[in-house]
Parts: C-alpha cells; structure tokens; sequence
C-alpha cells in the first residue's frame, strides 16, 4: 500500500468515527424520546437503563452505517478539494477513480460488516431490546394507564379512565370492562370519580371508585328473561388486581424468539418454506372440501320403496316431487350454498394473512442486503459530490448528506410500504431505493471525473440566462 492511500484512509477514518458516533448519537436519542413517556417513574435501575441503551444502539448501526459513510466521503473529498490537495493530485497524473480506490475498498468491507451485523446480531440485539421493553412497559401500571386510553395488559379486563392528576392517584370518568367470562362487555364498571394506587409492595392494584353504576348482562340462558340487565348504583366500591406478575423480570427471552425481525437469513428461508407449503396445504385441503360439497348427492331423501312413481319422478323432473320434499331440497341447498360462502370466506383471509406474513419474511431478507448496498450507494453519493462541492469540515457537507440520507430513505419507505400492500414484488419494492440512486451516482461520479461545474452558481446562472434569451427572442 503507497503513502497515498495510507493518507486518504486516515483522513476518511476520522470523519467516518465521528459521522457514526453523532448519526448513532441523534438517533438514540430520537427513539428514546419516544419511550421516554414510558420509562419515567418506573424505578429503574442504572444497569437496566444501560443494557436498553447498548441493545438500542446496536440496533441502529446499519441506520447510521450508511449515513456515516455518506457524510464522511463527502467531507473527505470536500477537505481535499478545499485544500486543494485534490488539485495537486490529478495534476500529478493521478485520476479520481485511483484517488477513490482506497475509499472504494473501505466502503466494500464496511458493507461486508454491516451485512454480517444485520444477519447475526441485529437479530438477538432486536429480541432483547424488544423483550427489555416489554418488561419495562408492564411494569407499574399505575404509570402506563394514561387518560381517554384504553390500557388491557391486565388479564381479562380493560380500563379506561377520562382524566389523572399530576401524581396519578386521583381519577375522573373511570371505566372498568370485564371478560372474565370470555363474553364480551358484559360486565361494565362505570364512575365518576376515584383513586387508583398499589398495596403489598406493589403486587395489587387498587381502585377506590365512587358514585357510580355496575352493568351486568345476564348470559346465562335460565336466568335471561327474568333479570336481563342488572343495574347496581354504588357510593363507594373497591376493585383489586393482583399484578404480581408485572414486576419487573427477565426470565422470558424467547418472547419474540419466532418473530421475523428476531431471524437470520437461513432461519427465514426456513421459515418462508414452511409458510409456503402450510399455505398450500391449507388451500387444497379447503378447495377438496368445496369440491365434495359440490359433486356431492344434493339431499338423501328416504322414498318408500313401494311407491316407485314418487322416487321415478325425483330423479326425472323437479316440477313433479312432492312439496315437502321440495322444501327439503332447498332447505339443503341453502345449506350447502352457505357453508360454501364460509369456506371461501376462511380460505380467502387464511390466504391473506398467509401472504402477508410471507411477505413481511421476505422484505426481511431483502433488508438484509439493501442495509449493505445502501454503503456502497451512498458512498458513490457522497464521494462525488465532495469533489465537485470542495467544501469540508460539517456545513455544506451535512446540509447535503442529511438531505440525500432522508430522500434515500423516503424513497425506500415508500417501495417497502408498496411491497408490504400487495402493490409491487417485494423485490422492486426494497430496492426501490437503490434502482434511483445507483444512477444518480454513477452520473456523480462520471461529472466529478471530467471536473464538472455541477455545483458551480455560476454555471447555473449561465444556463439560466440562455434560456431566458431563447424565450425573449422567440
């Protein structure tokens, strides 16, 4: 290796620390903010904040990857040109494509590791940072049940409550839903006021409601037309949880263990075959039973064997059977034809939920290798556009990374949100992306090598004024 590539991967490494260290920093503490509302008040302890950081952060290394490498060839490129080191460089014979060799190189290993994260690492890094907040969530849920909300990670029963103080104990427009009985709303609490806080260290929740009503709808087919409704009217009523089991664990880790995010590469390929075949089983097995509905004997009727001119008649002619067996008849074709209307209906939402899911599979897998082209794609963003710019250090070059990075990024939201509708190949979808920046950077790429003026107000202006002639003399 010549001291001019030693020199360029050193000025390129500087930057590519610090973009990550600040992308990684920004966007922890965008998905933090978001949990923040239901982390506060909780009591935890400094080791469980920490490992939420560190699972977090590895979780968002193929986010920051990208946008790291496109800010700092940008600003590696951008301080060469300012310095005019780049203009020593070509002056020497020496092009950009060898000048970008060594770039080229680093970029190819970063998106080797980054494919080798995201296929090995960021799927225990997903599951427990996943499983972590599940047990942070369901901890305390004097904290997480929040006004004109419904909260249900009680067992079996749904809450709802209008307004809370700032210390949460005192409530308004409280509802209680219980479905103890598997029934539905069949037993309501309603009151207008109340307090709600826990007893035995926390392991009961309390409810202290007052002036309200209890709504109990019979369901028992006995006691239905004597009391139908039971109204019960309370001054004071008292309502006990027990929430020993939200305490805070860590004893379920498999919670997400077959979730799709929570896979590698083989594990899903695995999964998408097992999927595709339970599918198709599912499918056949429903359309062999249309199928014997349908060629099956329409009604077996007991016709007496004495009188052969009633059986004669019901296999020649409709119009001369009997009205009884007439009605029969129907009676069994309505039957047949709505048990067939249910089936179809089945087929058709197992096979929908059946693609969806298979589908969620494979933008996953594509995940796993669009995460790593988007190194390389960007690195062709940005490398060119550092020459051309000639600016470095962190204004113009992070104005016009971040700028590119969300435009990237919306334009793969979009193809994955087409994909996951059914509106295009999961393919074309999650490298939808990369479809409309490869060219771009390659067009880049081939102006900085002729040493454009792409960037140059000057030209723009030039172009602008030989239009605006054209139209002036027209």
């Amino acid at each position: 290796m010549k001291k001019l590539d030693i020199l360029i991967i050193k000025s390129f490494l500087g930057p590519l620390l610090l973009t990550f260290s600040i992308a990684e920093f920004v966007l922890l503490l965008q998905f933090l903010w978001k949990q923040l509302e239901k982390m506060i008040g909780k009591g935890l302890e400094t080791t469980v904040i920490l490992q939420l950081i560190w699972y977090i952060s590895a979780t968002l290394v193929p986010m920051a990857l990208p946008l790291a490498i496109l800010l700092a060839s940008i600003m590696t490129l951008g301080n060469f040109g300012e310095r005019y080191e780049l203009v020593a460089m070509k002056s020497s014979g020496i092009s950009l494509w060898r000048i970008l060799r060594p770039l080229m190189i680093v970029s190819f290993l970063l998106s080797g590791f980054a494919f080798f994260f995201s296929n090995n690492y960021m799927p225990i890094a997903n599951m427990k940072m996943r499983t972590l907040l599940y047990e942070i969530n369901t901890k305390k849920p004097t904290v997480n049940i929040r006004p004109n909300a419904f909260y249900s990670d009680i067992d079996n029963y749904v809450i709802k409550i209008g307004a809370k103080d700032e210390e949460g104990k005192n409530l308004t427009d409280v509802m209680i839903f219980d479905h103890s009985r598997d029934v539905g709303n069949s037993s309501i609490t309603i009151a207008k006021t109340g307090q709600m806080y826990s007893e035995d260290n926390g392991n009961t929740l309390v409810f202290n409601l007052k002036d309200g009503y209890t709504y109990d709808e019979t369901t028992d087919a006995e006691n239905f037309y004597r009391s139908p409704l039971v109204r019960l009217y309370f001054k004071e009523q008292y309502i006990r949880f027990d929430i020993s089991n939200f305490a805070f664990s860590k004893t379920d880790k498999d919670r997400y263990a077959g979730h799709y995010k929570m896979m590698n590469i083989t594990e899903l390929n695995a999964n998408i075959d097992t999927l595709t075949k339970e599918n198709i089983l599912f499918n056949t097995s429903i359309r062999n039973n249309i199928y014997n509905k349908l060629y099956s004997s329409i009604v077996k009727t007991k016709i007496s064997t004495k009188d052969t001119t009633i059986s004669n008649s019901f296999y020649s002619s409709y119009a001369k059977l009997p009205l009884e067996i007439k009605k029969e008849i129907k009676n069994s074709a309505k039957e047949k034809i709505n048990s067939i209307k249910t089936d179809i209906e089945i087929i058709k939402s197992k096979d929908e939920n059946d693609k969806g899911l298979i589908t969620r599979h494979d933008i996953e897998w594509h995940r796993k290798f669009t995460l790593s082209a988007a190194c390389i794609i960007l690195f062709f963003i940005g490398a060119p556009l550092g020459a051309i710019i000639r600016k470095g250090g962190l204004g113009m070059p992070v104005v016009i990374s971040v700028f590119s990075f969300i435009l990237y990024y919306v334009v793969g939201m979009i193809g994955e949100r087409a994909a996951v509708g059914g509106s295009i190949s999961c393919m074309l979808g999650m490298w939808s992306s990369t479809l409309v920046f490869l060219p771009l950077g390659l067009f880049l790429t081939m102006k900085a090598t002729s040493d454009s003026a792409l960037m140059n107000p000057e030209g723009w202006v030039r172009l602008f004024n030989r239009f605006l002639n054209y139209f002036v003399k027209k």
